[in-house]
């Protein structure tokens, strides 16, 4: 039966088979699974293709583990080669005592490597997970036992010292824990001494278990090697000579710098304080007021610029002076009326300071700046000071007349070297140096230094008369003790009052002498600097005779950067000593050999062959007759006067006179009264007994 309801149902399932018909369910699963196909497809090139690197990275940082491997630390040697510091590679060993397989080897190997026993035992003990060995060890020591299983060793760099402890200051430290630097040339120039820290990788299994295999992903570089200006044997003789001089005069410390005024190479820098924590290099850290060290080149200035002449005289008027309500006192008497050298000589603080009066205060100031006072010299070092020079305006009434004898203004003991190098070289003013050289490993210079001059404070010619005005200080002036007897010495020292607070602490100096060696043709200026001597101090006494024991010593060493054939030049006859106990000894010598001349000739052997010598060897030895002769009658000879001389000079004089002698210990003696019994003068027969009093 047809019908519109037929012809509509028909029209409609004709337009379900159209293009809009819906389509069946396989037809959607296998569009899905098209997608889903393409989609793994897209994610796979996405990950392999596109995050290779990434993947790969990945994998590799699970399969292997990875470590820094430290480089080694660059050397740092003196002038000559020798080294100071080096890096000594050791190793740090853990143990995982679950993982080792052969607990037997393993307790053998480290009691081989010298370990404490009851590590040894904590390293077999599979009750623990883990162990840390403490301590550092040789890779050779220990290198059996880390080639077990379960046996973990860390590299760490050590920092090694191969001389004294002084050199340190210089050098600096690292802290071990941290491989840091913490002063010194090892903070100055860590960039250049560190390195390159390598890394490897060590393959580990599905367990995590470290396998024998490695591979380095970028190899270590090691430091650059340091050459500094020091020469090791010269600064060992002034450390040796600091301590015992800070020991022997009860010192609180104390500092000496020696340097090449030809070049400006610092040769020696020697520091000590007697607090035990203090590891500063206090020759460049600690500022103190130079005192009668700055008279010559206030001298070179008035020269140089024709305001004085070396021969020219004023009136000190014996040595007490009042200028703008300051009372000025010399140390010592002398004569009223003194040349500038004997000035200089006589270290006179009226005479420097009325010679100072024709500079105006700004022409003192730039003469004191242009020495390099109140700058820092720049060496490679942690923590320097400029030390302290006030500008004119704000200089007090008295400020330019403290300043003149080295008061109101600090310097460095390298700054004040660092001038008197221009006097030792012709006038000029060179930068210091700490550093000679900087290599790479493979030998390729990286750094050298060079002389450089800052600029020139001084005339040749005024430096000439400069010296010699020092060599006068040193052959009969203030500083005697610094002279050497074939060899000329240059220089001045300083005696300075130390303020606590703002305030002079009555007793409290610093002795120091600055001299040039030999006087002639300089190789060394030195400074040495005592802090708050008590056995004397008065630098020319104290400091200058601690500057003659290392000029001594570095005459003696084989190599302490002297031109020994250069030196031989400036040799001349031994000179007198003309020191108190120089000429008493001189005196006790020529009464000893007035007796020695009086007594009776002593018998010599006459040794006559026998036969003749070419063909035997038989000797006879024939004695001449005995003489007899008579006695000589003893006269009583008197006492000497040996008052006022040190005790040892005293017995010396009191022995040479022929009298036995016997040290009395008790209360002073009486003044105005002889220190010996019988009194000097009384008549006494030759080995008698005198009794000299130890006290004054």
């Amino acid at each position: 039966m047809t019908g519109p309801g037929s012809n509509l149902s028909g029209a409609s399932s004709s337009d379900k088979r159209g293009p809009w018909r819906i389509p069946d369910r396989s037809a959607i699963v296998h569009g899905v699974l098209v997608v889903f196909a393409m989609a793994l497809i897209g994610r796979a090139g996405y990950v392999q293709v596109y995050k290779h690197a990434y993947w790969a990275d990945k994998g590799a940082r699970q399969q292997y583990l990875s470590s820094s491997l430290p480089a080694p630390r660059g050397d740092i040697r003196d002038e000559s080669g020798v080294t100071l510091v080096e890096s000594r590679e050791l190793v740090h060993v853990g143990v995982a005592p679950r993982e080792v397989r052969q607990p037997v080897a393993l307790a053998r190997a480290l009691k081989n490597a010298r370990i404490d026993p009851k590590w040894v035992r904590a390293a077999v003990d599979t009750t623990r997970v883990w162990v840390d060995i403490p301590g550092l060890f040789m890779p050779v020591d220990v290198a059996p036992a880390v080639a077990m299983r379960g046996v973990y060793a860390k590299p760490v760099m050590d920092r090694v010292y191969a001389n004294s402890s002084g050199i340190r200051r210089i050098v600096g430290r690292v802290d071990p824990a941290t491989g840091r630097p913490l002063d010194g040339i090892e903070a100055a120039l860590d960039t250049m001494l560190k390195g390159d820290t390598g890394r490897v990788r060590m393959a580990r299994d599905r367990n995590g278990h470290v396998l024998d295999a490695s591979v380095e992903d970028n190899a270590r570089q090691p430091g650059k090697t340091v050459v500094l200006t020091i020469n090791q044997g010269l600064q060992d003789i002034c450390e040796r000579a600091l301590s015992d001089a800070v020991d022997s005069l009860h010192a609180t410390g104390g500092d000496i710098v020696v340097m090449n005024p030809h070049t400006g190479d610092v040769l020696a820098m020697a520091s000590k304080r007697t607090d035990p924590t203090a590891v500063a290099n206090t020759a460049i850290t600690e500022p103190y007021e130079p005192g009668s060290t700055v008279k010559p080149f206030v001298a070179a200035a008035l020269i140089g610029a024709g305001r004085a002449k070396p021969d020219e005289i004023i009136n000190t008027y014996g040595g007490h002076f009042e200028l703008d309500g300051r009372k000025i006192n010399d140390a010592e008497e002398h004569e009223a009326m003194m040349t500038l050298s004997d000035v200089i000589k006589h270290s006179s603080n009226v005479g420097i300071v009325r010679f100072a009066q024709r500079f105006t205060p700004r022409e003192k100031y730039e003469l004191l700046r242009n020495l390099g006072f109140g700058t820092p010299t720049l060496v490679p070092l942690p923590a320097e000071s400029p030390g302290a020079l006030k500008p004119v305006r704000f200089w007090s009434k008295q400020t330019q007349t403290s300043m003149m004898m080295g008061y109101e203004l600090s310097v460095t003991p390298l700054q004040i070297v660092t001038a008197y190098s221009a006097i030792a070289n012709g006038g000029l003013l060179l930068e210091p140096h700490l550093i000679r050289s900087v290599t790479t490993p493979a030998g390729d210079t990286v750094y050298a230094s060079h002389t450089r001059v800052l600029r020139r404070v001084m005339r040749p010619d005024v430096a000439t008369v400069m010296q010699k005005m020092l060599r006068d200080v040193v052959s009969g002036g203030t500083s005697t003790k610094a002279d050497l007897a074939t060899l000329d010495v240059a220089g001045k020292s300083g005696t300075a009052r130390r303020a606590v607070k703002g305030r002079y602490e009555a007793g409290a100096y610093t002795a120091s002498f600055v001299g040039l060696f030999p006087q002639d043709n300089p190789q060394f200026v030195i400074l040495v600097k005592l802090d708050r001597p008590q056995n004397g101090y008065y630098g020319g006494v104290v400091a200058g005779g601690v500057t003659n024991v290392v000029l001594r010593a570095a005459l003696a060493a084989r190599d302490a950067s002297l031109d020994l054939h250069e030196l031989a030049s400036s040799v001349h006859a031994p000179r007198p000593d003309t020191t108190a106990e120089g000429r008493a000894a001189e005196r006790a010598k020529a009464r000893a050999d007035s007796i020695r001349l009086a007594a009776p000739p002593k018998r010599v052997a006459v040794v006559q062959p026998d036969t003749d010598p070419r063909t035997s060897a038989s000797y006879v030895i024939k004695l001449p007759a005995s003489t007899r002769v008579a006695p000589v009658a003893a006269t009583p000879r008197p006492v000497p006067d040996v008052s006022g001389l040190p005790l040892r000079v005293a017995a010396r004089t009191l022995h040479a006179a022929g009298f036995r002698v016997q040290i009395v210990h008790g209360g002073a003696t009486p003044p105005n009264t002889s220190p010996t019994v019988p009194a000097a003068g009384t008549p006494l027969l030759p080995g008698r007994v005198v009794k000299l009093s130890s006290e004054p």
